[in-house]
């Protein structure tokens, strides 16, 4: 069986649209979706309205809770006062401008999803099952966090990061499946995860799309209200 994973697509529906039609090219059964929908970009609406539309299932990342939910604060583990500055800007004006039937379904969207593929138990979470803000990195001794003892899953499947991995400790397994429209790895081209799984083997494929990302910074740079310096994050991939 094989899922496609997605994730923090953060309102850039240039590269969800894209990236949906190489996902279309390929063998998948299904699509999943492990959240951060909205944030940053300046097509909230136009992500949700697509992700609804194709039905993908979607978890729910700490940005949706942010904007589903009016919080004051996204619950990012921003590295800097300016970062924190813009970041609370974003979710601002995606409160004010997302509308209020998707707003709503943000704030319905579970926190965990999980599933049984081909025999073998899979946790779909946006960062760790824990929490919605708590990172997991490919470079962290995984094998120390309580994640493997609180959950008996197999296979865990995850974003937040940015960063797509595929890690093994023991028949265990973590998989990141990136961003499509906030990428961290200093390319602008959209990643996603092509997860396999059979009976006693998993496998994953991280592929990246490139698409229009200038059109994407141009409609930040014309959003009223959107901070500019968002406009270099889809230019740079970072």
């Amino acid at each position: 069986m094989q899922i496609a994973v997605i994730s923090d697509v953060h309102s850039n529906h240039h590269a969800l649209l894209d990236v949906l039609k190489d996902i279309a090219k390929q063998s998948v059964d299904n699509i999943i979706c492990t959240g951060d929908l909205v944030g940053y970009g300046a097509q909230p609406n136009e992500v949700i309205d697509t992700i609804r539309k194709h039905n993908i299932i979607t978890v729910m990342g700490n940005y949706d809770d942010g904007v589903g939910n009016i919080r004051p604060q996204c619950g990012c583990d921003y590295p800097t006062e300016e970062a924190a500055r813009l970041g609370t800007a974003s979710l601002a004006w995606t409160v004010k401008n997302i509308s209020e039937g998707n707003r709503r379904w943000l704030a319905r969207l579970p926190r965990l999803l999980e599933v049984t593929l081909a025999e073998t138990a899979v946790l779909f979470s946006h960062s760790s099952p824990r929490a919605l803000n708590e990172y997991l990195f490919e470079d962290e001794d995984l094998a120390q966090r309580e994640i493997l003892l609180d959950y008996t899953a197999t296979a865990f499947v995850c974003g937040h990061t940015h960063l797509p991995f595929h890690k093994t400790l023991g028949t265990r397994h973590f998989i990141n499946a990136g961003s499509v429209g906030k990428p961290k790895n200093g390319n602008p081209a959209a990643t996603y995860v092509i997860l396999s799984v059979a009976k006693d083997k998993i496998s994953s494929e991280i592929r990246q799309v490139p698409y229009d990302f200038e059109s994407a910074a141009a409609a930040i740079e014309a959003a009223s209200g959107l901070p500019d310096e968002f406009a270099g994050i889809p230019r740079r991939g970072k």
